[in-house]
C-alpha cells in the first residue's frame, strides 16, 4: 500500500493551538465591532447634542430679536411717532387692492394724524389720486400684550372732511393692520408695516 494514502494524525497540541488561534481571532473581531459600535454611539450622541444646542441657540436668538422689535414698536407707540405704510387696502366686503406704500398710509405725529389713500394713475382731490385727511388726535389708547408681544391701538381723528375712528392691531415686528371707519357706513383696512416717522418716505398730498 502507498503510505501516502494514510492520513497523518494531527498532534493534539496542534489542535489546541489551532483552536486558540481562532478564538483569539474571533475575540479581536468582536472587540473591533464593539469598539466601532461604541464609537458610533458616541458620535450619534454628540450629533444629537449639537443639534439640540443649535436649536436652543436659534430659539434664544429669535426670542432676543422679538424682544428688541417689541421694544422698538413700544417706543414708537409711547411717543406717538410713527407711520403705518400700507401695501394693501381692504374694504368691508373683503376685496383687496395692492397699493403703493408711499401714498397709502396712516401717520401719527404726537397730537396730529394724517390718513391718506392715493394712486400713481390719477390726480384725485389731493393731487396723488385719492384723499388726504389731516387733523387732531383724540381718545388715544394703547393696550399692550406682554405675553404675545402685541399691541392694540384705538384713536379718533378729527379733520375738516370728517371724524374717523382708527383701530389698529400691531405685532412685535411692526406688522400692522388698521381699520378706519367714519360717520358714513363702510370701513377701510390698511395692512402694512409700522415705521418710525424719521425713517418713513411717504409722500403727502394736499389735505382738504
Amino acid at each position: 500500500m502507498n503510505p501516502k494514502c494514510f492520513s497523518k494524525e494531527r498532534n493534539p497540541l496542534d489542535n489546541k493551538r489551532w483552536v486558540l488561534r481562532h478564538l483569539i481571532g474571533y475575540r479581536q473581531i468582536w472587540l473591533l465591532i464593539s469598539t466601532m459600535v461604541f464609537t458610533m454611539g458616541l458620535s450619534a450622541q454628540d450629533a444629537s447634542s449639537d443639534k439640540a444646542k443649535i436649536k436652543e441657540d436659534k430659539a434664544k436668538q429669535k426670542e432676543l430679536r422679538l424682544q428688541q422689535e417689541y421694544t422698538t414698536t413700544c417706543g414708537m407707540l409711547d411717543s406717538m411717532n410713527f407711520v403705518l405704510e400700507a401695501n394693501t387696502l381692504r374694504n368691508a366686503r373683503g376685496d383687496l387692492a395692492q397699493v403703493s406704500s408711499n401714498l397709502n398710509f396712516i401717520m401719527v405725529d404726537s397730537t396730529m394724524a394724517i390718513v391718506q389713500i392715493g394712486s400713481n394713475f390719477s390726480m384725485g382731490a389731493n393731487g396723488v389720486g385719492g384723499v388726504t385727511a389731516k387733523g387732531s388726535v383724540s381718545a388715544w389708547k394703547v393696550v399692550k400684550n406682554e405675553k404675545r408681544k402685541s399691541f392694540n391701538v384705538n384713536f379718533s381723528l378729527m379733520s375738516p372732511i370728517g371724524m374717523y375712528d382708527v383701530i389698529m392691531f400691531i405685532s412685535a415686528d411692526g406688522r400692522a393692520s388698521a381699520t378706519l371707519s367714519g360717520l358714513s357706513p363702510g370701513r377701510l383696512t390698511f395692512d402694512g408695516q409700522l415705521i418710525p416717522l424719521s425713517q418713513s418716505r411717504v409722500f403727502k398730498g394736499r389735505s382738504l
